[in-house]
């Protein structure tokens, strides 16, 4: 049956693109009322190809409003009231608001401190119809993009490629992801809008919410961070507490466990020092240990140290490192005898000379 009144009202505001009917094509007449509603661009098809457009407000159907399809069917040999078979979109121009958009799965990133990182993003933008005639003859004619989830499902794609792209170009590493977020997001919106503007569409805002990484990622950023907060007095004030203790954690635990956690707590600090751009550790090894553990003694058959220079001397006086006892610190060519060692000889001299024999 003919149309007498076209028109296409969207109660949800929700429908980009519109067509009437939903599928096949109808008989419209001259002399029919096309009435498009604020903020719509009606475009009649025939044989899948645009013809002719119409702005917001009230039309009557003449072979003078419709040149296109009227040389297409000759309308003129049907009288005033003259059929035509078509099919007709109803293109709405107003400005669609918090769309989403994220990285259905994580993206790739060479990040200069942590080599390979897999990212994810999310974010806002909105969306409308620029170009109404650009918009139905690529989205509509050439992508066959009808409803408009499938519109924004397609512009999702295009802002996750661009995205992906974009980011290598702005960010050496994600610790320094805070400094570059508006940075991300102004670059984005321009690419996608460019990327857009081919297909009659204009992207009015485009957000990132969140640049995100893997949680053992996260926990690493973490520490760095809490160690570039550290400037230099803490860091000598920590590592005056970390030698401290390992001083006395030698002479409380077994021989050997002492060493054991001062090397743990120098390379902790060396690992902080280098965090916070205060200093790097010797390539190959941990910081060289406190010049205080450097005396080591042959006790019982085996190797024992490292001691300080008042642990040996309680040694010395408990009798348990004799004058025999052989003994090395850094700097000595060889092992010698303790009475013969630097530092220590002169304990053994100090004691009272033997007693006079008995007459």
């Amino acid at each position: 049956m003919a149309l007498s009144v076209i028109e296409f009202q969207d109660p949800t505001g929700e429908i980009m693109v519109a067509r009437v009917p939903f599928e096949g094509t109808e008989e419209f007449v001259t002399g029919s009322e096309l009435i498009v509603q604020e903020s719509q661009f009606a475009v009649f098809f025939r044989d899948g190809r645009p013809t002719d457009g119409f702005k917001s407000g009230r039309h009557t159907l003449s072979t003078q409003n419709l040149p296109v399809i009227s040389k297409l069917v000759k309308l003129a040999s049907f009288g005033r009231r003259s059929p035509f078979r078509a099919y007709l979109y109803f293109v709405h121009r107003k400005t669609f608001v918090n769309l989403g958009w994220g990285t259905p799965t994580p993206i790739m990133f060479r990040d200069s401190e942590f080599k390979a990182v897999h990212l994810r993003a999310n974010g806002m933008f909105s969306l409308r119809v620029g170009n109404p005639a650009v918009f139905v003859g690529t989205i509509l004619g050439t992508q066959a993009l009808e409803t408009t989830h499938a519109i924004e499902e397609f512009v999702r794609r295009i802002i996750v490629s661009r995205f992906a792209r974009l980011l290598p170009t702005i960010l050496k590493s994600i610790l320094d992801l805070p400094l570059h977020y508006e940075e991300i997001e102004v670059g984005l919106k321009k690419e996608v809008h460019d990327d857009l503007e081919q297909y009659g569409l204009e992207v009015v805002d485009l957000v990132v919410e969140a640049i995100t990484v893997p949680p053992e990622v996260q926990k690493m950023i973490d520490r760095a961070a809490g160690s570039r907060a550290l400037d230099d007095s803490e860091i000598h004030r920590y590592q005056s507490m970390a030698i401290s203790d390992a001083l006395r954690d030698s002479g409380e635990k077994p021989e050997g466990a002492g060493m054991i956690g001062a090397i743990g707590i120098g390379a902790g600090i060396g690992m902080a020092q280098q965090l916070a751009g205060g200093g790097s550790a010797p390539a190959g090894g941990p910081p060289p240990v406190s010049p205080a553990l450097h005396w080591y003694a042959a006790i019982g058959g085996e190797q024992a140290g490292p001691f300080s220079l008042q642990q040996m001397v309680s040694k010395i006086q408990s009798g348990e490192i004799a004058r025999e006892t052989l003994v090395w610190k850094q700097g000595m060519a060889d092992w010698v005898a303790a009475e013969q060692a630097p530092d220590l000889s002169k304990l053994f001299a100090s004691g009272p000379p033997p007693l006079p024999p008995v007459k």
